[in-house]
């Protein structure tokens, strides 16, 4: 077990987070839903708490995938469970979005709480890749590595951007926002088409 060094502790309560999501799908939708949820929820309800319900998201989202469809292969799970997982895909992007906002209006802002945060959304990067993957029906394939490509590899170069330049600053495109959105719509795009869709060489194909 790997433990932090006395100077790593002080380091890490001196931790203040920088950055922001120039999204402009952030800014005008993302962001005031967040805002507007946290207006709703009560004071007594830590940040923390918030970010560890979103987590519960993901990993039900994974129990239900492997009861039901434990082979992950096309047209497998029923039309319910894709549903289900774009629901908790969207449900956990607010809640990630909100307990930030729930901690400046609490005054509750910590360091540890910003490393449960992201460690809880480097769980959600491992985890919600095989649910997205039996969605698109991928089977326990290569083609499984793609979408976990598509999750964990910008939340890699993300992390180790801010890690050396001390700050993190999402582009105006990025998989936090935009990306998880257009996940959820292809959940529910599946659970009217199926998972077999997206394994048609060309939608205009003849055949």
């Amino acid at each position: 077990m790997t433990y932090l060094t006395l100077s790593e502790r002080e380091n890490l309560l001196k931790y203040k987070y920088k950055g922001g999501d120039q999204s402009y799908v952030y800014a005008y939708i993302l962001s005031p839903w967040a805002q507007f949820c946290v207006d709703m929820t009560p004071t007594w309800v830590a940040p923390n708490l918030i970010t560890f319900v979103g987590l519960c998201l993901p990993i039900t989202s994974l129990i239900l995938t492997l009861l039901y469809n434990p082979t992950l292969e096309a047209d497998t799970q029923p039309a319910w469970l894709s549903i289900f997982t774009g629901c908790g895909i969207f449900i956990y992007q607010t809640l990630d979005n909100m307990d930030g906002k729930q901690a400046r209006k609490t005054g509750s802002s910590s360091p540890l709480g910003m490393l449960f945060d992201h460690g809880c959304d480097a769980m959600n990067a491992v985890i919600s890749p095989i649910t997205v993957s039996a969605v698109y029906g991928t089977g326990w394939t290569t083609k499984l590595f793609l979408t976990y490509g598509c999750s964990t590899i910008p939340f890699f170069l993300q992390t180790w951007e801010e890690f050396y330049v001390g700050e993190m600053f999402l582009p105006v495109i990025n998989g936090p926002s935009e990306g998880l959105l257009f996940t959820v719509a292809t959940c529910f795009a599946t659970s009217q088409l199926g998972s077999a869709w997206w394994h048609v060489v060309s939608v205009f194909s003849p055949n």
